[in-house]
């Protein structure tokens, strides 16, 4: 138990009184619930970048996670460590190993399941009042740049993801093609299994990934991630009326307003390839399982641009 009591230590969370549980879930990081004398504590370890970007990137992040608290956001309670490498994070040792970590509040709940397709438009409504100057920017790595990578080192794995370039290069040109929309700070990973239900409702959890997002490109892709795909029709159309209601604007019946979710995908592939080749320090596993993850993106992507337009006609 000498990592539970570390992180104990660091975030002043009391005695440990059992080795903590792992929480299945997530891809991007480790989980566990951890249980002390003062509480039950969600604990993440962090595969993080030592780059500067990085940083920069949590810097945002944890101020938007704490202004979204203290607006009384549905949320779990963050807990500041007690030295912080930076907010809301502590850097822990244990022998000669350092893993940076972050802690929030347990809730006793379940991953949505059920129709909060409403809760999520008024939620995202409210959150997008925390409008910002700064517009993301995060343009999609253009598709020659995926050439050289893949050429570099020509085998299965290269000539699969060789295979996605023309929906890449579509989807690209998409997700360059920015018109009116309105820059936001935000959660920007708004999907099931980033809502716990529980007896006091709905809590909107993972705000690691916060940062600037437009408002109309997240409440799309909420609306399809809360559908099925889009194949919830009723629920996708709630998505959207009951973020107009609670006062956010309707984004424009354009594939434009979808860019947001290719981004996702091309952004996340292109990471994976790179960890896949090897570009990224990371283990045999954690490199093999790029492999896997960075073609089940690509697929993701294309069976969006596929649906692209039955989605686009349920915005007019």
């Amino acid at each position: 138990m000498r990592w539970e009591r570390a992180v104990a230590a660091a975030f002043g969370l009391g005695d440990v009184v059992e080795p903590w549980t792992p929480v299945s879930g997530g891809r991007a990081h480790l989980v566990w619930r951890l249980r002390t004398a003062k509480g039950t504590w969600a604990v993440k370890r962090l595969n993080r970048s030592r780059e500067d970007w990085w940083m920069r990137d949590h810097l945002v992040a944890a101020g938007i996670q704490l202004d979204a608290y203290a607006r009384g956001f549905p949320m779990p309670r963050p807990v500041h460590p007690l030295e912080p490498a930076a907010p809301l994070l502590a850097d822990v040792r244990v022998g000669h190993e350092v893993a940076s970590y972050l802690v929030h509040e347990w809730h006793d709940g379940r991953p949505s399941t059920g129709d909060v397709s409403a809760w999520v438009g008024a939620t995202l409504a409210s959150l997008h009042r925390h409008t910002v100057d700064t517009p993301p920017d995060r343009a999609p790595h253009p598709v020659e740049e995926w050439r050289e990578w893949l050429d570099e080192a020509p085998d299965d794995f290269t000539a699969a993801v060789r295979a996605y370039l023309p929906d890449i290069a579509e989807a690209r040109s998409i997700a360059t093609a920015v018109g009116d929309l309105t820059p936001v700070g935000t959660h920007r990973d708004v999907k099931p299994d980033n809502v716990l239900e529980t007896s006091a409702g709905p809590l909107l959890l993972d705000w690691d990934g916060a940062g600037p997002e437009y408002a109309e490109w997240e409440v799309t892709r909420a609306a399809v991630h809360f559908s099925r795909l889009g194949e919830d029709r009723a629920a996708f159309d709630t998505v959207i009326r009951a973020y107009e209601a609670a006062g956010g604007r309707r984004p424009p019946a354009s594939p434009t307003s979808f860019a947001g979710l290719l981004h996702v995908y091309l952004g996340g592939a292109a990471w994976m390839v790179w960890r896949a080749l090897g570009h990224r320090p990371v283990t045999p596993a954690e490199r093999a399982a790029a492999h896997t993850h960075a073609l089940e993106l690509l697929a993701d992507l294309r069976t969006s641009l596929g649906r692209l337009p039955s989605w686009t006609t349920r915005l007019r």
